[in-house]
């Protein structure tokens, strides 16, 4: 179970982020104390979900202050990679293999 998804995190403004990044790691603070005075966490795989969406608020973050055409090109779909047209030269060789 995902704390929040990629896309509700990008429609975030950056204040909004900040917010949620000391929310998050005052979590997961908390947690980390749990375990290191001897306890046994609630949900140990939440630790871990803490700490990648803190990773993924921070690139989403530091990607709208630049601007980056990273947050264009991560919400666009892959395109298909062309293959570059033969030459005249390697289309001759290759129709002499082919004989």
């Amino acid at each position: 179970m995902a704390i929040m998804r990629v896309k509700e995190m990008r429609e975030l403004s950056v204040a909004m982020i900040d917010d949620k990044i000391k929310q998050l790691y005052t979590d997961y603070s908390k947690m980390k104390s749990q375990v290191r005075s001897g306890g046994a966490p609630e949900n140990s795989g939440k630790m871990h979900m803490l700490r990648k969406t803190i990773a993924r608020l921070e690139t989403i973050k530091l990607q709208k202050q630049r601007g980056d055409a990273v947050v264009k090109a991560a919400e666009a779909k892959a395109k298909p990679i062309v293959k570059p047209a033969k030459s005249e030269a390697a289309a001759k060789t290759a129709k002499k293999k082919a004989k």
